[in-house]
């Protein structure tokens, strides 16, 4: 399976007033630069059957974004275990539940996306990526029990993703 992760683009500031955290959208800038970037992973041949997101709204606008760039072929399902206070076993049991898929994307926040892609690409969360927003990996996935492990394939800056989107 390859798995691709992306994190949520821009998103209006943490503390803004009358913004809950839990409630912060993307911003116009964060809309567009997005859509850019989804772009950018269409170009590069992108394919997820399923793309898996945060129910927060400014993953959910992400993973919309991206969703509609790839094509009506790609679903969407939210899952609490993105969210902040998800957690890597969760999210874990979530992507064996979509094994038989080719292709699966995981939309949310960091540092947990940074810690699935470490400890999936180099066995420990302590070894972590660091995703920009906006930015993506991909990783051919090996196994998917017990713990996750593949090969990273790339990891992308949002602007890179942005110059291929233009």
């Amino acid at each position: 399976m390859r798995l691709y992760i992306v994190r949520h683009g821009i998103a209006v500031p943490h503390g803004a007033p009358g913004v809950a955290e839990d409630e912060r959208p993307l911003t116009e800038e964060g809309i567009e630069k997005m859509k850019l970037a989804a772009s950018g992973l269409k170009k590069l041949d992108v394919a997820p059957e399923l793309i898996l997101s945060s129910p927060l709204p400014r993953a959910e606008q992400t993973a919309k974004i991206v969703q509609k760039a790839l094509g009506p072929k790609v679903s969407l399902r939210l899952t609490r275990a993105l969210s902040p206070a998800g957690n890597r076993a969760d999210v874990y049991k979530e992507m064996r539940a979509h094994e038989s898929l080719e292709g699966l994307m995981l939309v949310g926040h960091q540092p947990s996306l940074g810690e699935i892609a470490g400890e999936i690409a180099w066995g420990s969360p302590d070894r972590y990526l660091e995703l920009k927003k906006g930015g993506a990996v991909a990783i051919e996935l090996e196994r998917l029990s017990p713990i996750p492990g593949g090969t990273l394939l790339w990891l992308l800056t949002p602007s890179v993703l942005r110059q291929l989107g233009s």
